[in-house]
């Protein structure tokens, strides 16, 4: 269960919006301390502003390309999750959890439960196979018929 449970999102693997601020923030005070230390000429006046333009357009870029792939995962996903994928899903978590009762009322855990109905079906399964394969294959000869004769139901039963 431990395994599953850290499948589940909690939200730390995505950058919040408090943590983003805090990093343009910080950034910030780094690039200003180090432009505080730099005696300003033309020419490195024109380079800062050179690599700002290129920066913002960089990031308008990325954020459009970021966008895109936004909408394309959630067109996939609207389509993979539908209704009847979540009511699907619901009820085979009901029949876990109703398996999960049934093997503790009988003293067992669910993965021995499951290991013993998968030795079952597999013996099931494996049984059928066998016989439909034999009946498969077998030749039922033609019984010639012999018709009977009677004048009553009477002498049908004697």
């Amino acid at each position: 269960m431990e395994y599953w449970n850290s499948m589940v999102d909690d939200g730390t693997r995505f950058v919040s919006a408090k943590s983003m601020t805090f990093y343009i923030i910080l950034i910030a005070i780094i690039v200003q301390s180090i432009s505080l230390m730099i005696t300003p000429s033309n020419l490195l006046i024109w380079n800062a502003l050179g690599f700002i333009i290129a920066t913002n357009l960089g990031a308008v870029l990325l954020a459009i390309k970021a966008q895109m792939s936004a909408e394309e995962i959630s067109d996939k996903t609207s389509a993979a999750f539908t209704a009847d994928f979540y009511h699907t899903f619901h009820m085979m978590t009901s029949l876990k959890r109703k398996m999960a009762e049934k093997a503790e009322e009988d003293g067992k855990t669910l993965r021995q439960e499951i290991d013993d109905l998968g030795d079952d079906m597999y013996d099931v399964i494996r049984g059928y196979l066998a016989t439909y394969s034999q009946h498969k294959s077998y030749q039922v000869e033609a019984i010639e018929k012999v018709p009977v004769e009677y004048e009553t139901v009477e002498e049908l039963f004697e």
